[in-house]
């Protein structure tokens, strides 16, 4: 009985949800003030998609922009860092240089 109460309750809903989008086609479709109306809502339609794509072109270039930055900001950062490697192997070089000569004029040990 529940099941069938359950198919009742379906099947009235499908019949009020066919109605009324046949109630909504015949009023565009129809009548001279559904065919304005459509062609109302089709217009704004437009306007909001071409708004939605003027919104992303901008949004697409402000992330062009900061990612050209971002990658300057970052060639930078390693420029610096390798120029301080470079500077640190140069005194590297340099101190083992040193060093060696000091082991070199120490007098060696005799056993």
């Amino acid at each position: 009985m529940n099941e069938q109460n359950h198919r009742d309750g379906k099947f009235w809903a499908g019949f009020f949800l066919g109605g009324l989008i046949g109630a909504v086609t015949l009023f565009f479709l129809g009548t001279k003030e559904g065919k304005k109306t459509g062609k109302m809502l089709e217009k704004k339609g437009q306007d909001i998609l071409d708004n939605l794509q003027d919104k992303k072109d901008e949004i697409i270039e402000k992330l062009e922009d900061k990612k050209e930055d971002l990658t300057e900001q970052a060639a930078d950062k390693l420029d610096d860092a390798l120029s301080q490697i470079e500077d640190l192997n140069e005194k590297t070089l340099k101190t083992t240089a040193n060093l060696r000569k000091v082991f070199k004029n120490l007098p060696k040990k005799k056993n």
